[in-house]
């Protein structure tokens, strides 16, 4: 999609750089819940608060299976070994047999003892892997603390986009800074969507299919953290910068900034105010790359003279919104809303100029924003769920 057909121009323009992600774990989270609130003393600003020196871990290491069977099976297996060695003392004629075999059989006794009491914590500790945020960097280390690759350092701005499969059953934080973007994702059960419904209400909701919900790490492991340790470190990143959770900043391959943040989208060079009156729609296009036809989605913005159009692949068909309705409970009157944004008409392709290509990640959530500003009174209603 970024490279150009032979003897054609690139469809999209400039497409968003989405360098590595990377990522590390945690303690047991506070019980203080989801959204977290303001610590007294704290500046109310959006300002980047001062890090605290003290060093957080949140955990992405899988859990390894309970061991049922591996103390008692060598105690029960070292029984034979001693009645063996007794019964060779008391049975065998020769006298070499009589003292050689007796001993070889009680060691092999005692080995089995002592490595069912080998303690296990050193190694369960050597093949951790999370996130660490020691002081105001966020880093990934990976299991043995080996390969370390910073996220984001909190001192910079940066951003925290949440992303959710229409069923609200996985989640994932995209983390945007000057050093790139990353994703950290956690999968929720029936119990953990009923605890955590504040935090997966704030997701937007994307297809199912996308890659980048799988959260990818540099050593080609996901980077799932557990529903509370992801709560955990959401709550941590807001307080070190409150507003993050309505931000995101990117490069796209022109150098021009791509930044969504509050009232405010840069995109292509141009600035659009979202607390002003501004138009925007959704539209679908396609066109023709070789033998092949892409089919693209795009989102045009216009704001008095500045005009822009958004656009990136468009993913699989999302599912029907009547079938998936009835099996959504209230809480996801918003995702509801989110797939309703998914939804565009066909149109020409606009002018080559004029696009600015994005992660197809990133299509929601600006729709979404774009859809909370202002509209002209001649322009079509919100979306609603």
């Amino acid at each position: 999609m970024g490279r150009e057909a032979k003897g054609q121009k690139d469809p999209l323009g400039s497409v968003a750089t989405l360098p590595p992600i990377e990522a590390r774990a945690h303690e047991p989270p506070p019980a203080t819940g989801w959204p977290a609130v303001q610590r007294p003393g704290e500046p109310a600003s959006d300002d980047v608060v001062m890090p605290s020196p003290e060093t957080r871990w949140f955990d992405a290491t899988a859990p390894d299976p309970a061991p049922t069977r591996g103390t008692g099976a060598r105690r029960l297996w070292s029984i034979p070994l001693l009645v063996a060695a007794l019964v060779v003392v008391a049975t065998a004629r020769s006298v070499m047999l009589r003292a050689l075999l007796p001993v070889a059989l009680v060691a092999a006794a005692v080995a089995l003892l002592a490595r069912g009491r080998r303690p296990l914590l050193p190694a369960a500790q050597a093949s951790r892997r999370g996130l660490s945020l020691d002081g105001d960097q966020l880093q990934l280390r990976g299991k043995g603390g080996v390969g370390e690759h910073m996220l984001l350092t909190t001192r910079e701005r940066f951003g925290v986009t949440l992303l959710a499969t229409p069923r609200r059953d996985r989640i994932v934080a995209l983390l945007s800074s000057s050093a790139g973007m990353s994703c950290v994702g956690a999968s929720f059960d029936g119990p953990a969507r009923r605890t955590f419904a504040a935090l997966l209400d704030r997701a937007s909701v994307v297809g199912s299919d996308e890659v980048g919900l799988e959260a990818i790490g540099p050593d080609g492991e996901p980077i799932s953290l557990g529903p509370p340790v992801l709560a955990a470190l959401l709550e941590e990143l807001t307080l070190r910068s409150p507003g993050c959770l309505d931000r995101f900043l990117l490069t796209d391959a022109r150098g021009a900034t791509l930044i969504l943040d509050s009232g405010e989208l840069r995109a292509g060079g141009r600035v659009f105010d979202l607390t002003a009156p501004l138009e925007w729609r959704a539209f679908v296009f396609q066109e023709a790359l070789g033998q092949a036809v892409a089919v693209y989605q795009g989102t045009w913005v216009r704001q008095g003279t500045s005009e822009i159009f958004l656009v990136c692949l468009l993913p699989a068909m999302t599912p029907a919104l009547d079938g998936l309705g009835k099996s959504l409970g209230p809480l996801d009157r918003s995702a509801l809303r989110d797939l309703r944004l998914m939804q565009g008409i066909p149109e020409s392709p606009p002018p080559s100029d004029e696009r600015v290509a994005i992660d197809r990640l990133l299509m929601v959530p600006i729709r979404s924003a774009l859809d909370k500003a202002p509209r002209p009174a001649a322009q079509a209603p919100r979306a609603r769920a």
